[in-house]
């Protein structure tokens, strides 16, 4: 009797409502050059026909997991206790990888010697215009808490080694959506650190209704609770408790004046000032004051 192939990745989905745009995700799945995969959909509860489209589906690495809704953490967690692979990949429902992203990785991975934790840069679709992420700039290589308490370029865009006894899991409490990728990162790099590679294989989709886009009333919330479980939970320093306190309350401004609550983005915007660099905390207390396009017309007038 011949053994089941055990896949050297799984990808796990979590979904919720993506049925007009998860038929591409698994589509840039399929399309991958290196094959030795499986695919796990976790349906959290989807109110569409998520399940009709996931269904057209008949690729047998393919597996479709329905439970009722609970946020991306417990997906995430009930995706990855059910994987089989080697390595472990969260992607979201809405983004799509290049051809060569399983086998970009396949091949650090060999060449490291099976990292805990490794990923690959991205970059943003926006209505079919494409942008540089934030990973554009940082040279391959390894990376640490120092990295992740000044905040999340890598959104949850990584790849796990499933034997992994140290792993932390997602935080599975709701209150926390949106974030959890932040505190997973955080948590994990205490004692560990996540290996870089200089390739953009993977794209992300920005529309409308990300969750980083679609309520920023509920984000400012979300953040400053986060803030909470960050400096309960992970072993920091001082200094990096100041870099990331100013990061979080700079999000919190951003995301408030995104809102129209100027007065509320100011009083984050003051209260991240002290833990900030001079200059970003003058032009973050600007923006707060005068307005994003009053700070571009002084930049412009000092160029």
């Amino acid at each position: 009797m011949v053994s089941p192939v055990i896949p050297f990745f799984t990808v796990v989905i979590p979904t919720y409502n993506r049925a007009d745009l998860i038929g591409l995700t698994l589509d840039s799945i399929l399309a991958q050059t290196f094959g030795q995969l499986e695919i796990l959909v976790v349906d959290d509860g989807s109110k569409d026909n998520t399940a009709e489209v996931v269904g057209r589906f008949t690729d047998p690495r393919l597996r479709y997991y329905r439970k009722e809704n609970a946020e991306r953490g417990v997906a995430r967690n009930y995706g990855f206790a059910r994987a089989q692979g080697r390595y472990v990949i969260f992607l979201d429902s809405d983004d799509r990888f290049h051809p060569e992203h399983l086998a970009t990785l396949h091949r650090k991975i060999e060449a490291l010697g099976q990292p805990n934790f490794i990923a690959t840069k991205f970059d943003f679709d926006r209505d079919g215009v494409r942008a540089a992420s934030d990973t554009a700039v940082l040279p391959e290589g390894w990376y640490g808490l120092d990295t992740f308490v000044t905040g999340n370029a890598l959104a949850c865009n990584i790849c796990v080694r499933r034997q992994n006894p140290a792993l932390h899991p997602f935080e599975e409490d709701r209150q926390y959506a949106a974030v959890e990728d932040w505190m997973f990162m955080l948590e994990n790099t205490q004692d560990d650190r996540i290996y870089l590679i200089d390739a953009v294989t993977l794209t992300m989709n920005d529309h409308d209704q990300r969750s980083m886009r679609s309520d920023n009333t509920a984000l400012v919330r979300r953040l400053q609770l986060a803030l909470a479980w960050m400096l309960g939970r992970v072993r920091l320093t001082p200094a990096q408790q100041r870099i990331l306190t100013g990061r979080v309350y700079y999000l919190c401004a951003i995301h408030a004046y995104a809102d129209g609550h100027r007065a509320a983005a100011l009083r984050f915007a003051r209260r991240a000032a002290p833990h900030l660099p001079k200059g970003q905390a003058a032009v973050l207390l600007l923006r707060c004051v005068i307005g994003q396009k009053a700070v571009g017309w002084l930049k412009k007038a000092r160029g």
